[in-house]
């Protein structure tokens, strides 16, 4: 209050300065506003119906199983596929990218026998990424055993159950000689 009434024109003179800052900031926005809306435009004129994006998809699925020597072995993990798909939807060649080698052959078995769509494709053979996610879980009680296989767009998941290692008819008498710590082998000793 003590500003007001000693200058007022000091007042004029920061709302002057303020108004200004804001003039340039709105005409800065202004400027981004227009130049992304053409290049907006230009983008929209370029993309006719000819040049709509080439895109493959997979008709139906030859579903992967979880190999039996990778649940023993407890592999899980990531495997990726290069499919190149022909015009008609034919698979020409399958490759592994990356990825363990005993989940690899199932994912690239899949990917083989699988049915593609290749949708505006000019070329004669197009290529395709795929991603095969082996995963281990422990079903909980009351839920099936089965292997599920789950599949969004170019990523399918298996989910397998690990073997449970159980021991039967165990018996530690007959199995083992028990021997004292202190004769460690080097002498015959008496069993405990």
């Amino acid at each position: 209050m003590a500003i007001l009434r000693q200058s007022p024109l000091l007042l004029v003179n920061i709302d002057r300065s303020k108004l200004l800052s804001m003039r340039h900031m709105l005409s800065f926005l202004m400027g981004v506003w227009l130049f992304s809306t053409a290049i907006q435009s230009t983008q929209a004129q370029s993309t006719g119906p000819n040049d709509l994006q080439t895109t493959v998809l997979i008709a139906k699925l030859a579903p992967p199983g979880y190999p039996t020597s990778a649940l023993q072995a407890r592999v899980q993990g990531d495997v990726k596929i290069t499919v190149g798909v022909r015009r008609d939807g034919t698979v020409e060649s399958a490759s592994i990218t990356s990825g363990h080698a005993i989940l690899g052959q199932s994912a690239l078995q899949s990917a083989r026998t699988s049915e593609y769509e290749c949708r505006r494709c000019s070329e004669a053979v197009t290529s395709y990424s795929m991603v095969y996610t082996f995963r281990l879980e422990v079903p909980s009680h009351g839920q099936s055993h089965a292997t599920p296989i789950t599949q969004v767009g170019n990523h399918v998941t298996i989910i397998g159950e690990p073997p449970i290692i159980t021991v039967t008819n165990y018996d530690p008498h007959s199995a083992f000689r028990r021997r004292s710590a202190k004769c460690l082998y080097l002498w015959r000793c008496s069993p405990r």
